[in-house]
């Protein structure tokens, strides 16, 4: 049966700056609208797009959902910290996989499916840090 992936995902950043300056922060959300999903398809990758802050840091999420046990839905793949001399650095400073599962929404279970994730920068100069936080529905395809 064809699934419908929808949710939100929310991004908080902090680039951490020395005394006297003040940090710099980033709070926002990428949106994930009707995604279908059969159980006979392969992965489909999710288009979230990039988060930039501070003019140094960005935080990536490079994540592909498929259906498995033709009602639960697999979230897998790597949400990414860059800091940098700017917001495009390649400077990879954590990287964690993530994998998890939304099961069906229903009547009786409406509430989204969560799962968080914290990326810290631990290098020289460290103290930058993001948060995200997954909010997912997996619902059964109109007819």
């Amino acid at each position: 049966m064809t699934r419908v992936l929808s949710g939100t995902v929310f991004i908080n950043g902090t680039d951490d700056e020395a005394w006297p300056f003040d940090d710099e922060t980033v709070s926002t959300t990428r949106d994930i609208q009707g995604v279908y999903l059969d159980i006979n398809q392969p992965a489909v990758r999710l288009d979230i797009e990039p988060v930039r802050w501070g003019g140094e840091c960005r935080v990536e999420i490079q994540v592909e959902a498929s259906v498995v046990d033709g009602e639960q839905i697999q979230i897998q793949g790597d949400v990414k910290l860059f800091e940098g001399t700017d917001v495009n650095s390649q400077d990879l400073e954590e990287e964690k996989r993530v994998i998890f599962l939304v099961p069906k929404t229903t009547r009786s279970q409406p509430q989204p499916a969560r799962h968080d994730v914290q990326l810290l920068s631990r290098g020289i100069g460290g103290g930058d840090h993001a948060e995200i936080s997954f909010s997912l529905t997996n619902r059964i395809a109109e007819e």
